[in-house]
């Protein structure tokens, strides 16, 4: 039987959009070809989340997006035939909680694979225990450099943020012809390294930087640190801040009369969008995996049927976590039925058609995307082409 053509039909029959169809076709789009294992009638998916605590509201987003995922699937009858279950556990936003977590699900062997790790911190500490317990554990949130490099069981789908700063970097020499840089960054571990790997590759491409320059993640002290960057004579300033910090920042730059463009990698944003302070961010570039305004068909489709369903709109940690849920489905349509065969699967993932683009597991299992480049323009965000 031609799967293509059958799935399609299916798809089209039950759900009406296009959609639905991107976790099949990775599977079909080079070759026809024929799957003769009879899979299970149910598989569980283990679901790792902060539903509690500090870090609650990415809880609350992944949930509802694997609930979405999973829900889709099933209701064009799974995959082919298998329906798929999860199993959520709070984590409560604690790594002693999420270890805990990864066991539990670990010592049920119908669970066939764990999303999970919504930060880094998170991603570290369940990652660690899945590899012990060879389960597969894939982070849709995290981007600390390492967390792959825990063991042959753990994937990422996610652009980490050594890449993400990188490519931003090129892109400015490339593009824009920046030379002259400027680096302010949250003096926590992961703006360390961000600002490190910048200042690397701005130096590898014979760039200078003026200066690096650190503030407190309770964002004392700030006014110091932007006296400094306006002394600097600089055409860029990279600002690999968080999204929380990002409106309070910019405004402080504009209203110091700092009117050097700022640049910034996905950390800036959740859906690629800024709801505040882009009054102050004119001129600014920044990378992201997922563009709500996208004009893409898929995303398209996927946003209207995220605010049909829960009137809102969905955010770049949704689109990776249905992502997730739909490259596990891809798998099992490939006859990934157990953890080492849902492991070997992931590997051979090549091009899959995903909202936040085509999706490769290199060797490290690290996810390789396209990034999207943004800019602020006459108050608006803008795709670069």
């Amino acid at each position: 039987m031609n799967l293509k053509k059958c799935f399609l039909k299916n798809a089209l029959l039950t759900m009406g959009y296009a959609l639905v169809l991107t976790m099949f076709l990775a599977g079909c789009q080079a070759k026809e070809q024929t799957v003769t294992a009879v899979g299970p009638s149910e598989l569980l998916i283990g679901v790792v989340l902060p539903e509690t605590g500090q870090y609650d509201m990415l809880g609350k987003s992944a949930k509802q997006a694997i609930e979405f995922a999973i829900d889709e699937i099933n209701q064009i009858g799974g995959v082919r035939g298998t329906v798929l279950k999860a199993i959520f556990i709070d984590d409560q936003s604690q790594a002693n909680k999420a270890t805990e977590a990864i066991n539990n699900l670990a010592e049920r062997n119908e669970v066939v694979a764990i999303i999970g790790g919504m930060n880094d911190e998170l991603a570290f500490a369940g990652g660690i225990q899945a590899n012990r317990k060879k389960v597969v554990f894939i982070t849709p949130a995290a981007g600390a450099i390492g967390i792959p490099d825990l063991g042959p069981y753990i994937f990422r789908n996610k652009v980490n943020y050594s890449v993400n700063t990188t490519k931003l970097i090129e892109y400015l020499f490339q593009i824009e012809s920046k030379r002259m840089f400027a680096i302010m960054y949250p003096f926590n571990e992961y703006g360390v390294n961000v600002a490190e790997t910048s200042a690397r590759r701005i130096g590898e491409l014979g760039g200078v930087v003026a200066g690096k320059e650190s503030y407190s993640v309770d964002m004392d002290g700030l006014n110091s640190t932007i006296s400094k960057i306006r002394n600097m004579n600089i055409q860029a300033l990279f600002v690999p801040c968080y999204s929380s910090e990002l409106p309070g920042i910019a405004q402080q730059l504009y209203q110091s009369g700092n009117k050097v463009m700022m640049a910034g990698i996905n950390s800036w944003t959740q859906d690629g969008s800024i709801s505040r302070g882009i009054e102050f961010l004119e001129g600014a570039i920044y990378t992201t995996s997922f563009y709500v305004g996208s004009h893409n068909q898929n995303v398209m489709g996927f946003v209207n049927k995220y605010k049909q369903k829960y009137g809102k709109t969905p955010d770049s940690l949704a689109a990776h976590c249905v992502d997730t849920v739909r490259l596990l489905a891809q798998c099992i349509y490939a006859g990934g039925f157990n953890r080492e065969t849902i492991k070997d699967e992931l590997q051979r993932i090549k091009n899959f058609p995903g909202l936040t683009g085509l999706t490769t597991f290199d060797s490290n299992r690290e996810a390789e995307k396209p990034l999207l480049f943004l800019t602020v323009t006459s108050g608006k965000i803008e795709k670069i082409q």
